[in-house]
């Protein structure tokens, strides 16, 4: 296994440039984030990102816009056998429905997502939308999620009769490099359960996508911020601490403080510099046809199976380029001779740290944040910013994880956690509390192992 140099200043490092385009990207963002009010938009228009992923994995283009001028209503009118007097308001009522725009509360029926607006935001940052369908368009049981087959539901008659007709999608290839799939699975998993609950999937299944677009990203933050001692198989979560909105006293020392999102906040910040040396070292001889960019754990397996004359030879490869991007920084840093795989990707991600502009660091590293602000933090005095989950949140997981049956506590736990949501033993307490306060909480005793939760459904 060689570096190659000449591909990397074709692809990564080229002149000053520092670019992830070669590679299917892993994040659906670049580094103008800052630069729009993210979680502004976010709040905005998060509805309608749901409603262009449920076109796309539909099968249907993922922008849509309404027209609702010159409709005719007479055949519906004639159909139903309204009478006279009561067309005009009547009528009224269907230009309301159909003017659905990106406002949630019109939605009657999971399969009028569809009808929702595009986001119209010039110069688009975040793709969500793209994102999620990428991660999920293998699944086939997701692709039927949003059809329209209940022919007895006369709202979805309407619409699929006076709505302009959705066109079939030309989406091509695949853009994104996703390195945990199997979070696509739990969250078609969350999603399709919904689906058998229609008031529940009108009412939390944009939360569903909200925080798995979170979960999606943040664990790869963590995952890269490892190196090559990430795990990436099946279940296997990095730990992110949350509180919840209503704990009166989060004190520093906490877990929910030191390993929520303070500490997501750091090694989203290295994000950049991370990925740019992942990138490099993608660009090897193993790799040299495809447009995926390696994961470190990869790579180190490969690197350990050279021989003992290859190895040396591959470190010296890594210091070169190191070298190379600090001299044509024109950066005062000398090179340590690297005597481990890890310390030469340490030194060439503190090389690509210093010698990239911190401004972009700083905006490519807050897509994750940015996205954790619009729902999932809360402001606690001197403590700053901290995970924290709502009621409608808690309420949104308890419906996806209990769903019709009661569940052992401890088994609550373990799902949360499988989701992400680590809770320290203040939290579990006030969680617990609030259990007994909504009246789901069943005490056999006060062991944990007899405890159960019962559904809300």
């Amino acid at each position: 296994m060689e570096l190659l140099r000449g591909v990397i200043e074709k692809k990564v490092i080229i002149g000053k440039k520092r670019e992830f385009k070669g590679f299917h990207q892993i994040f659906p963002f670049n580094t103008n984030v800052n630069k729009a009010k993210t979680d502004e938009v976010f709040k905005e228009h998060w509805i309608s990102e749901f409603a262009s992923f449920s076109r796309l994995i539909s099968g249907f283009k993922a922008e849509y816009w309404g027209e609702n001028q010159g409709l005719d209503f007479e055949p519906i009118l004639n159909e139903m056998n309204i009478e006279v007097r009561d067309h005009d308001e009547f009528t009224s009522l269907l230009k309301e429905l159909l003017t659905t725009g990106e406002t949630k509360q019109q939605l009657q029926h999971p399969s009028m997502l569809l009808y929702l607006e595009s986001t119209d935001i010039k110069g688009r940052v975040f793709k969500i939308s793209d994102y999620l369908y990428d991660l999920c368009k293998e699944n086939t049981e997701l692709k039927d999620l949003f059809k329209i087959n209940e022919q007895n539901n006369i709202l979805q008659n309407i619409f699929s009769e006076l709505k302009p007709t959705l066109e079939p999608s030309d989406k091509k290839s695949s853009s994104f490099d996703h390195k945990l799939p199997w979070i696509g699975d739990l969250f078609a998993n969350d999603l399709l359960f919904l689906r058998n609950h229609p008031d529940f999937f009108i009412k939390y299944a944009d939360l569903v996508v909200y925080y798995y677009t979170f979960f999606l990203l943040s664990q790869n933050v963590l995952k890269l911020s490892l190196l090559d001692h990430a795990d990436y198989t099946k279940n296997n979560v990095e730990s992110l601490y949350f509180t919840f909105d209503w704990e009166s006293n989060v004190a520093s020392r906490r877990d929910a403080v030191r390993k929520g999102f303070k500490y997501l906040e750091e090694m989203s910040n290295k994000l950049f510099s991370t990925q740019l040396t992942l990138a490099q070292l993608s660009c090897n001889t193993e790799n040299i046809e495809s447009q995926t960019m390696m994961d470190f754990p990869t790579i180190k397996s490969l690197f350990d199976q050279l021989s003992n004359q290859d190895k040396v030879h591959w470190l010296q490869d890594i210091d070169r380029q190191t070298n190379s991007i600090i001299e044509s920084s024109k950066l005062q840093h000398k090179i340590k001779k690297s005597q481990t795989f890890s310390d030469s990707i340490k030194q060439l991600i503190y090389a690509m740290e210093i010698s990239s502009h911190t401004s972009a660091q700083q905006r490519y590293g807050s897509g994750i944040t940015e996205v954790a602000k619009v729902r999932l933090v809360k402001q606690r005095g001197r403590n700053g910013n901290v995970l924290s989950i709502n009621q409608e949140i808690l309420t949104m997981f308890l419906v996806v994880i209990i769903r019709s049956s009661k569940m052992r506590l401890q088994d609550v736990y373990i799902e949360l956690e499988k989701r992400g949501i680590f809770l320290d033993r203040y939290s579990r307490i006030e969680f617990e509390n609030t259990l007994e306060k909504m009246n789901l909480l069943i005490k056999m005793s006060d062991s944990g192992e007899a405890q159960y939760v019962k559904s809300i459904l």
